[in-house]
């Protein structure tokens, strides 16, 4: 029934459906890249999962087919500020060798020499970066842009310098929404004419996926590798209602797995500070929080303050990863699936619950 489980995943690469407005944005800001000048900085925002890496990394790619502009993905998870700017000169075609070693001023003199052209910069995950000022260092360099990709905008545009806050004015900022259910639909038919063979789902289902994912791509789409990969286990010929309702817990468990996995070590600690210690609320979140958080940051040279913590937190609450005062409708801090541990070792020791 599964033809090619790869059709799934985020990266398979695919039109891009439903998201004109969106492209057409991207493109206006990038275009200057293509007569020669640097492009326009731009902040991509919006739920997990609605197709904001894809859609750019795919209108990045049509740049270079048609006017061979220099660009480089940066996946900004677990990389402090001097890994990201190597990556950065690392990442130019005409870099040659760049050594960790060198230090971040030797690094932004190497990516000023050889950025001779309009070079693009993307920022994935964005909000995951301890250390904004990076951007300054970054946009020091003048035929570089940046495309920051974020979930929240607000958090994200607060920790700014008052330098680099204007290079990300109203108009450079793309929300994308959740999708429609018919534009989900649209979305799964080509996967499941790939993925799958010949056409397993009944009548009904397609609709019924799309409509109970939330306007979530990555969770449409994975709930019908999880549904198929279901009816296979039970030797289904074609996908059954009850596989279609167990696919979607299935989905959802996946991609918290491969979110959790993601993560820096520290968010990992964190988040496993949050299992093992909650339900608990805030007061009680924070204290346990400056206890615990040398072991927290252990390997790490700085250890953040609880404000910081508390947006690692909030970046946890969009991955679905735990439910959290503030972000979510939770009165308490806990995690959302409590048998998905970390892949980190960590333990509290002797502590107290609260009552």
């Amino acid at each position: 029934m599964i033809r090619d489980g790869d059709v799934f995943e985020d990266d398979y690469r695919t039109q891009i459906l439903h998201r004109d407005s969106e492209l057409g944005a991207l493109s206006r800001l990038l275009e200057p890249a293509v007569n020669g000048t640097r492009a326009e900085d731009v902040l991509v925002y919006g739920p997990s999962g609605v197709g904001k890496t894809s859609t750019v990394r795919w209108l990045l790619r049509d740049l270079f087919q048609r006017a061979s502009v220099t660009t480089t993905g940066i996946e900004c998870s677990g990389l402090t500020a001097h890994q990201i700017i190597h990556k950065v000169a690392a990442g130019h075609p005409k870099s040659g060798i760049v050594h960790n070693n060198q230090s971040r001023e030797a690094l932004l003199d190497t990516l000023d020499e050889i950025a001779d052209e309009p070079y693009i910069v993307i920022l994935d995950e964005g909000d995951i970066v301890p250390d904004l000022d990076v951007l300054e260092d970054l946009l020091s360099v003048e035929q570089v842009s940046v495309i920051a990709i974020t979930h929240q905008h607000i958090q994200w545009l607060d920790r700014l310098n008052a330098a680099i806050e204007p290079y990300f004015p109203a108009d450079s900022r793309i929300e994308f929404r959740k999708y429609h259910v018919p534009e989900l639909m649209d979305i799964l038919k080509p996967r499941i004419e790939h993925g799958l063979v010949g056409d397993p789902t009944r009548e009904g289902q397609l609709e019924w996926i799309a409509d109970t994912t939330n306007g979530e791509a990555r969770w449409a789409i994975k709930s019908v590798l999880a549904a198929a990969e279901l009816a296979v286990k039970r030797g289904h010929d074609e996908i059954h209602r009850r596989d279609v309702a167990d696919s979607f817990d299935r989905a959802k468990r996946k991609i918290r797995e491969d979110n959790l996995e993601s993560l820096p070590v520290t968010y990992q600690r964190l988040y496993e500070l949050v299992r093992l210690r909650g339900p608990v609320d805030g007061e009680t979140m924070k204290a346990t929080y400056n206890t615990h958080k040398d072991r927290v940051f252990e390997g790490r040279s700085r250890v953040v303050k609880w404000r910081q913590a508390w947006n690692y937190l909030s970046k946890m609450a969009d991955y679905d990863l735990i439910e959290m005062p503030g972000e979510t409708n939770s009165k308490v801090y806990q995690v959302v699936d409590e048998e998905l541990e970390a892949p980190v070792e960590f333990e509290l020791g002797e502590v107290p619950r609260a009552d």
